[in-house]
């Protein structure tokens, strides 16, 4: 992702997707809402990539994760979120 003359890059990481459907959504949710929040740009990425896998994890086209704590849980790669 490019913001003003910085490249930001994440290696995405390997998840069981049970449905596509919302990924991409998931992913802008959680990017506009990283920018909005006022965090790092490096954070903007982190933060959309989990949303985006969290989204590709239900059956639905959507996820309603209870808090950031549960976001950033998928970003460090905890497979035993609650839900």
């Amino acid at each position: 992702m490019l913001e003003g003359d910085t490249w930001h890059v994440v290696e995405p990481r390997e998840i069981h997707v049970l449905d596509r459907i919302g990924g991409g959504d998931g992913f802008v949710g959680g990017l506009l809402y990283a920018i909005l929040k006022g965090w790092e740009p490096e954070k903007w990425i982190q933060f959309g990539w989990a949303c985006g896998a969290l989204a590709t994890t239900f059956l639905t086209d959507y996820a309603q994760p209870a808090d950031e704590d549960q976001v950033w849980s998928v970003w460090s790669g905890n497979a035993r979120v609650k839900r």
